[in-house]
């Protein structure tokens, strides 16, 4: 095989990945929107936790499994 047709079947095969990918992206971004308005409605509608609240929820999370996980290794 020359490598000619080696560069053409790398180049389409790459061509092909590109082309799926750029068909992917508005269903990433309808899905991102879809997203975006589900937590937009839950805060119309009083639900959900403010940001300072959840992050210190996980923070304490973070702390718990790293201390466990210093447990475990001594």
């Amino acid at each position: 095989m020359s490598k000619e047709s080696v560069f053409t079947m790398k180049l389409e095969s790459e061509l092909r990945e590109f082309v799926r990918n750029q068909r992917e992206v508005p269903e990433l971004e309808a899905f991102v929107a879809r997203k975006v308005e589900a937590g937009r409605r839950d805060v119309r509608v009083g639900e959900g936790r403010p940001h300072d609240e959840v992050e210190a929820d996980f923070g304490a999370r973070r702390k718990q499994l790293l201390q466990r996980s210093i447990k475990a290794d001594a």
